[in-house]
C-alpha cells in the first residue's frame, strides 16, 4: 500500500521585508482535508570563519540594538542581488573585520529545501583591507584561539545557535582531521 503525502500548492507571498518574506500555500493533507501553511523565507546569508597567520579565529563583538549590549558573534551578512555567496563574505569580512581573504573555501551549505540559504566560508590568507560597514554598525575583530571560540560556544556566551555549531565543528574538524583540513 502507497501511503498518501500531503501536497503543497503554489507559494503565495503575503509579506515582503528587506531580511524576511512570508508566504501561505494551502496544502492538501492525506485525508482530503485543506490547511494552509505559512513559511518564514530569510534571504541568503554569508558567514565567514577567518583565521589569521597564527591560526586564530576572528570573532567579532557587535553591538546588538535589540540585545542592548554588545555579543560575541562572526563575521555574517547577507547575500544582495547581484552577488555570489563568496563575494558577500569576502565584502562582510572587509566591512566588519577589516580584512581581506586571499582564499575562502566553502565550510557549509545549508540543505536545499530550507527557506534559509547558509553558506559558510573559511577564510584565509588575511591581509589588512578595511571598507566601510553599514550605518550605526558598531563591530570589532577579536581574533582568538579556536579552543577559546569553542568554549565561548559551548558555553551558551556565542548566542546564536547556528554560529555556535560553525564555530564548534571547526574545533572538531582540527581534533579529527588536523588543521590541514580545514584550512587548505
Amino acid at each position: 500500500m502507497t501511503r498518501k503525502h500531503t501536497t503543497l500548492g503554489k507559494h503565495r507571498m503575503v509579506f515582503k521585508g528587506i531580511i524576511y518574506n512570508i508566504s501561505h500555500t494551502t496544502a492538501t493533507l492525506p485525508d482530503g482535508q485543506k490547511k494552509t501553511f505559512e513559511y518564514l523565507h530569510r534571504v541568503p546569508t554569508a558567514v565567514v570563519l577567518a583565521f589569521d597567520a597564527k591560526r586564530r579565529l576572528v570573532m567579532t563583538r557587535e553591538y546588538k540594538e535589540l540585545a542592548r549590549r554588545h555579543i560575541w558573534h562572526l563575521v555574517v551578512g547577507k547575500v544582495d542581488k547581484g552577488y555570489t555567496p563568496k563575494q558577500a563574505a569576502q565584502l562582510e569580512l572587509q566591512q566588519e573585520a577589516g580584512f581581506k581573504a586571499k582564499k575562502l573555501k566553502l565550510f557549509y551549505r545549508s540543505p536545499r529545501h530550507k527557506h534559509w540559504p547558509i553558506m559558510a566560508f573559511i577564510a584565509t590568507g588575511l591581509t589588512p583591507s578595511k571598507l566601510p560597514g553599514d550605518p550605526g554598525e558598531d563591530i570589532r575583530p577579536v581574533p582568538m584561539p579556536l579552543a577559546k571560540a569553542e568554549e565561548l560556544a559551548m558555553t551558551g556566551k556565542v548566542e546564536d545557535p547556528v554560529l555556535a555549531y560553525f564555530i564548534t565543528r571547526a574545533a572538531y574538524v582540527v581534533r579529527m582531521k588536523g588543521w590541514k583540513t580545514l584550512l587548505d
